[in-house]
């Protein structure tokens, strides 16, 4: 709806064009009514209409001057001057003014809702093109951290970066200061009863939506297995050492208010470029590794040289994770904890040979696992010695990607299988630890296979099931709903049919009653 302001001192004269536009104009909604040029700028400021039919010749403070006045606070309001006198000077002055047409007293009422008509469709045009950027912002803004998260996997991670990279940036504009390091987010579970309730990827969530009372620009990557790297950029006056505590500390005083997770960070040294910051981000690796410090921070250069070379060696808990996700099914976030070690072996500058030989040790362990999980895999071997961490990287990760594919084809399977399971055997008491003795897994990977590909859990597919095969019974026979409710894989009756109404919005009776069966159809 445009909302419209009249400005005249003629009582008659604002009523009757009011009735005017109140007839023949629906989209238009009269706010107000002023009698003089003050009136008019306070009801202006009040009302914010989108246009302004505005008399000339009024006592005090006149037409244009009351024009020139609302306009220094409402730019783009669009004034109609109204004038009984049609002399050169009054047009000159409103076309200084920006005034966008005028009308002479009095007028035809098809040549006023013409002219209101003509300022209406442009403020329309306007409105819509507002509303258009509006949605492209809006859209950008929830694309943004997705784009910077990309940006940060290639900077940190990836070797050769793409052409790509260059566009993205300047699609969310580089910070002013390029100067920038990178601190590594580290989440546990606070017990292991939370383990068990809580999953990382709703801190990921908590994080894009988390604003820092810092001004320092943050680019937040993507999380992996229970770590989240972000580049932070320097801003003011401030040193590195003292911008980079005050983030930390914002951090985790925003996430204690998240329970059930403790976070401690890693925090690499400056670099000059943010084409630099895998520099930073393997001493933000370093820098996180023993977690048990109280500040819950802990910045690289804080190091000695005995603590990175001892830190080369205990990656034994990163190693558990590895296994841990492999426990759990998530094969590609194994691989993301197995890349890290590799960039924890380079920021300690472990001789490469034996990192090989660590790194070959993991997916030994892993092969095994996914062995005795049913996969058919076979043990990954690197075709020669690595001469740099970049190749054993990528060799690394092509041995990782085969897996995932193996594995990603026998969950395929799995699936299938369990799913026929369920479909043969619905009428019977089917636990998750009876379905995944069916393909000899665990009841927690199970449960989340389903989950993953389904999008719900084992029973509720087994309750849609049960359903599905209740209507089709009472469509094709004429079997009582006893009946049915037994042969579904129901003992009750009642439970039956407050299952059955909540999944179908009716009772089992009344959906039976709204059947046409194929039987009545013959009989009439």
């Amino acid at each position: 709806m445009i909302r419209m302001l009249i400005v005249d001192d003629e009582p008659i004269e604002r009523i009757a064009l009011q009735r005017i536009i109140e007839e023949g104009s629906p989209d238009i909604e009269v706010v107000g009514q002023a009698a003089n040029g003050r009136e008019a700028i306070e009801a202006a400021e009040r009302l914010q209409p989108d246009f302004i039919t505005m008399d000339i010749k009024m006592p005090g403070i006149n037409g244009l001057q009351a024009i020139e006045k609302i306009r220094e606070s409402n730019k783009t309001v669009k004034f109609i001057v109204v004038t009984a006198f049609d002399t050169f000077e009054f047009a000159q002055q409103a076309i200084k003014l920006g005034v966008y047409d005028y009308m002479l007293k009095p007028s035809r009422i098809s040549v006023v809702l013409e002219t209101i008509g003509r300022v209406a469709n442009e403020i329309k045009m306007i409105q819509q093109e507002f509303a258009n950027r509006s949605l492209v912002q809006a859209r950008l803004q929830k694309m943004t951290p997705l784009v910077e998260a990309d940006i940060v996997e290639q900077l940190l991670f990836d070797y050769v970066q793409s052409a790509s990279l260059g566009e993205m940036i300047d699609l969310i504009e580089l910070p002013k200061s390029r100067e920038g390091f990178v601190m590594t987010l580290q989440f546990s579970h606070v017990s292991e009863e939370d383990a068990h309730l809580r999953d990382f990827d709703d801190v990921y969530l908590q994080l894009n939506e988390l604003t820092l009372e810092v001004s320092n620009p943050i680019w937040l990557g993507k999380m992996s297995g229970n770590q989240v790297p972000a580049i932070v950029f320097m801003d003011g006056e401030f040193s590195y050492r003292a911008q980079a505590i005050n983030a930390a500390k914002k951090w985790i005083q925003a996430l204690d208010t998240k329970s059930g997770f403790r976070l401690f960070i890693g925090i690499g040294g400056l670099c000059n470029d943010v084409r630099d910051m895998r520099k930073s981000y393997h001493e933000s690796l370093l820098a996180s590794m023993d977690s048990t410090l109280a500040v819950r921070y802990c910045l690289y250069e804080n190091l000695t040289r005995d603590d990175i070379q001892a830190i080369g060696g205990r990656t034994i808990e990163m190693e558990k994770s590895v296994l841990e996700e492999i426990r759990r099914g998530n094969l590609e976030a194994a691989g993301d904890r197995i890349a890290q070690m590799i960039d924890i072996f380079e920021g300690a500058k472990q001789g490469i040979g034996m990192s090989q030989q660590r790194i070959f040790e993991v997916l030994i362990v892993v092969t095994r696992m996914l062995q005795e999980m049913g996969m058919d895999v076979q043990t990954p071997y690197f075709p020669y010695s690595t001469t740099s961490y970049i190749q054993l990287k990528a060799e690394s990760r092509l041995l990782i990607h085969n897996l995932v594919q193996v594995g990603e084809v026998v969950e395929t399977d799995l699936l299938q299988t369990m799913k026929l399971y369920i479909q043969k055997h619905a009428h019977e008491d089917l636990s998750l630890e009876r379905i995944a003795a069916t393909v000899d897994r665990n009841p927690f990977y199970v449960s989340k296979l389903f989950k993953e590909h389904f999008g719900m859990n084992y029973i509720d597919f087994l309750t849609e099931y049960r359903i599905e095969t209740a209507k089709q019974l009472m469509q094709e026979t004429d079997k009582s709903l006893k009946e049915i409710t037994f042969e579904v894989g129901y003992n009750d009756p009642n439970y039956f049919s407050r299952v059955f109404k909540k999944l179908v919005g009716h009772s089992p009776t009344d959906y039976r009653k709204m059947l046409i069966r194929p039987t009545n159809k013959k009989h009439s």
